[in-house]
């Protein structure tokens, strides 16, 4: 599994779940743009960049959202992935290994920044919410980062970027070895009418499956 590609899901829930419990000020700013997006849907493009800015890797793919938790994060170039979460266990598939790995949602978010979603209140108590300056002047953009360096967050600072029309249009993230991921989601639908099959996962036929296993998935699956 390639751990850059299937990290960048957990973000993304964070960003659309983590935000309402914050407190005043930007916070509420911020938490208004994000409440109003119940569903999203977008076409991403992800580049990753050491501290020394060398390219890591890129990759394209789509993304479908629905808040709470439920969440399909397809990389489709230049290693076809699939992450999905329906709110209680989060599945990452690889076709090239054919191999799938499962967890719950809850230990999935433990120890990363998608613990807020399933806590919002302790978000500001251990994150700030602060403006940053705009790349276009339309643009409006938000840097979360860590209250102190105990956090147990894995990532050092979060940035967010809004169009005009309160569209989600990028996501940086960059990690305590300041290694950077920034995405571009183009194409976006906010609150569009999603599919509940987009959240389902079924192994496919071959495929080994590691981790917990929900119960409704045969044990031939399980290797």
């Amino acid at each position: 599994m390639n751990c850059s590609v299937a990290a960048i899901p957990l973000a993304a829930l964070v960003v659309f779940g983590a935000v309402r419990g914050a407190a005043d000020g930007d916070s509420q700013t911020l938490a208004a743009l994000l409440d109003s997006v119940v569903s999203y849907r977008a076409d991403f493009e992800q580049v990753v960049t050491s501290q020394f800015g060398d390219v890591l890797q890129t990759a394209t793919g789509t993304m479908h959202l629905e808040r709470p938790g439920r969440l399909r994060w397809q990389v489709d170039e230049p290693y076809p992935q699939l992450v999905v979460s329906d709110g209680e266990y989060v599945w990452v598939y690889d076709p090239d290994l054919e191999q799938a790995t499962v967890q719950l949602f809850d230990e999935t978010v433990e120890g990363t920044p998608m613990m807020f979603l399933t806590d919002t209140a302790v978000l500001d108590e251990h994150f700030q919410v602060r403006p940053k300056s705009p790349t276009v002047e339309s643009d409006r953009r938000f840097a979360l980062s860590p209250r102190n360096s105990e956090s147990t967050s894995l990532f050092r600072e979060i940035t967010l970027t809004f169009s005009a029309d309160g569209w989600l249009t990028g996501l940086d993230i960059v990690d305590d070895l300041d290694q950077r991921t920034a995405m571009v989601f183009r194409h976006g639908e906010v609150n569009p009418v999603l599919e509940s099959g987009l959240f389902e996962f079924e192994v496919p036929a071959g495929v080994d499956v590691i981790g917990n296993l929900p119960d409704d998935v045969p044990a031939e699956s399980a290797p």
